[in-house]
């Protein structure tokens, strides 16, 4: 394995004045951003606090935008990969969720694997340790 070589703080700055993007963003920052940011809040602290209120509502607004698109707009099941050995099982899993909004089908999603990792825990409590199944290092 190749060992990671750390780049100096003088690589890192010219590889980030070589990159459009990041100096399209810091543009948009330091020309647009700051100084509304300044014109708009009366102390550091009133801008950070503005700030994150700012985040809040984007993510509320976007999280109220999942209720509004169904799973079917995604188009999930041509992002399947028909390789998989499972593709049939995958792509009727996905048709459950069809019609439902993406936040509903996210909320389904995550509740299950909540409810996986409360299952493994408490099979985890009786389980003894002995029918754990093992691979150590030096047997890999």
């Amino acid at each position: 394995m190749k060992k990671r070589a750390n780049k100096s703080k003088e690589e890192i700055l010219a590889g980030l004045k070589q990159n459009a993007d990041f100096q399209k963003k810091m543009k948009f920052i330091k020309e647009t951003f700051f100084p509304a940011l300044c014109a708009a809040s009366q102390s550091i602290d009133d801008a950070q606090i503005l700030l994150t209120g700012f985040n809040n509502q984007v993510m509320q607004a976007f999280l109220g935008k999942m209720k509004e698109v169904y799973v079917k707009d995604l188009q999930l099941d041509a992002q399947l990969d028909k390789d998989n050995p499972k593709y049939a099982e995958n792509q009727i899993l996905v048709a459950h969720f069809q019609e439902m909004p993406v936040f509903e089908a996210k909320e389904l999603i995550e509740g299950m694997k909540n409810e996986i990792t409360l299952f493994l825990t408490e099979e985890n409590k009786k389980r003894p340790l002995s029918e754990l199944q093992t691979k150590w290092l030096d047997e890999i």
